[in-house]
């Protein structure tokens, strides 16, 4: 499989991620070739397996997403490039994520003429389940009708990772109660109503137990819902470290739990799946954490590629279709 990735504009230097790149190439020698998008003048290791493509632009994290529509010979541009033209199966950015969502629409063109991409995000739970939210960051103001299109790409993502159709979708609310609410939320229940997963609201304070399996909001929400969640996280971490050097029998009594805490911790690391794909585009676009490390560039590889074999694009089609349907039915 053919798979680039633009290792330009991300908060790591592009050395940093090319470490996780070489080894996936290693692994996967036999199986995978890799283009990868950088700067001139990048030092890069010769590999029979990675194809280095030079770029003379790069879309950074601080510019406006637009800039992506003028910088046509960025990593970033040329990597959507090499998805609209077929030259690879899929593109993994780690830059920008607003101009890569107008660089998708831009280049690699909608599934359809007027629906929004979104952004899915495969989320960890105490439990050690996944589930899936959608959309994550890529929408501000959206319609009812694109929330029931959500549900569709939320439902295709999560059978791709999980192998079978979600048993529960919910949208994202202040409660679980039929009239909470606006009437944006309101009017995206009704339209999901005859869905047989569709189970109504959902709170934010118990998405990571899990309560669902995909959880529909718009991109405003579920950026806030994101950042507050790794807030709390980071929070927990430090309040841990701090009460270790307090004193002796504090560390020590940290120290006995230390392998616990650390598993627990594991299960809400985002490397695990490394990468996050925008889908309602006719092409596989995936973003990577901006953070991504090599741990993080490697598992992105790996997902984006099962994402890619498991025709994911397909899928949303087909749910796009069968959501669809029942809406039509009750209108």
């Amino acid at each position: 499989m053919k798979i680039a990735l633009d290792l330009m504009g991300a908060d790591q230097p592009p050395g940093v991620l090319l470490e996780g790149v070489y080894r996936y190439a290693r692994d996967h020698r036999d199986e995978d070739e890799l283009f990868i998008l950088v700067s001139k003048g990048e030092i890069v290791r010769d590999s029979s397996s990675v194809t280095v493509v030079q770029c003379d632009e790069v879309v950074h994290q601080e510019d406006e997403p637009t800039v992506v529509l003028k910088k046509r010979n960025s990593s970033m541009c040329k990597g959507l490039e090499m998805v609209a033209d077929g030259t690879v199966e899929g593109l993994i950015s780690f830059g920008n994520t607003g101009a890569l969502v107008i660089g998708g629409v831009a280049y690699v063109k909608r599934l359809e003429a007027h629906i929004r991409p979104a952004i899915c995000i495969a989320m960890p739970s105490v439990q050690g389940s996944t589930w899936v939210l959608v959309d994550a960051g890529a929408n501000a103001d959206v319609d009812p009708a694109d929330l029931l299109d959500f549900a569709a790409f939320g439902c295709a993502y999560y059978k791709s990772l999980e192998g079978h159709l979600p048993e529960s979708v919910a949208i994202l609310n202040v409660g679980k109660e039929k009239h909470k609410g606006s009437k944006l939320i309101q009017e995206a229940a009704q339209l999901m109503a005859d869905m047989p997963e569709f189970t109504g609201f959902v709170e934010p304070d118990q998405l990571l137990l899990p309560a669902v399996n995909v959880v529909v909001t718009w991109g405003l929400l579920g950026n806030v819902f994101l950042k507050t969640a790794e807030g709390v996280l980071d929070v927990v971490k430090q309040t841990l470290k701090g009460v270790s050097q307090k004193g002796i029998k504090e560390k020590v009594g940290l120290g006995l739990v230390k392998g616990s805490l650390d598993q627990s911790f594991k299960k809400f690391d985002y490397r695990t799946y490394g990468v996050s794909p925008i889908l309602g585009l006719k092409g596989n676009v995936l973003k990577g954490h901006g953070k991504s490390d090599p741990e993080a560039v490697y598992n992105a590889l790996h997902t984006g590629k099962l994402l890619m074999e498991r025709n994911t694009i397909g899928s949303v089609k087909e749910e796009l279709v069968r959501w669809r349907e029942k809406r039509s039915s009750r209108s």
